[in-house]
């Protein structure tokens, strides 16, 4: 029997997340599906491996990009993006944060001043708008 677990998140914008994916090395796929050890989910972004295993993100009714896996049965190449995935979801958190950032003040008409990570891994950003 197939075993989906869903872990909730904060993401809200899928095209953001796919990119921070992208940028971060994996391969995203919009639609489509993963599989499960006897299963198969329909899925809105798709981070898979060769076997067709891997993670993948759906939509709740809050707006957020849940992640959806099966982690029984999975192994191999697989197995090894979803590990990748666990280890590096607080770095594709952080990218996502200041990707929005960016997006949300280029709409608001401001502009990128300056942007520092400091030694506790947070970020520093400076924006300025002229009036």
């Amino acid at each position: 029997m197939s075993h989906f677990s869903r872990v909730r998140t904060a993401f809200r914008n899928k095209s953001l997340l796919a990119q921070c994916l992208r940028e971060t090395g994996y391969e995203v796929q919009e639609g489509g599906t993963i599989r499960g050890y006897h299963g198969v989910q329909q899925v809105d972004l798709a981070v898979t491996g060769k076997d067709g295993y891997g993670v993948g993100f759906v939509q709740n009714a809050d707006g957020c990009y849940d992640v959806l896996a099966d982690s029984w049965g999975v192994k191999g190449a697989d197995r090894k993006i979803m590990d990748s995935l666990r280890r590096n979801y607080p770095r594709i958190q952080r990218e996502y944060a200041r990707m929005m950032v960016r997006e949300q003040t280029a709409r608001e008409g401001y502009t990128m001043v300056e942007e520092v990570e400091q030694e506790d891994g947070s970020v520093r950003i400076l924006v300025r708008r002229w009036t």
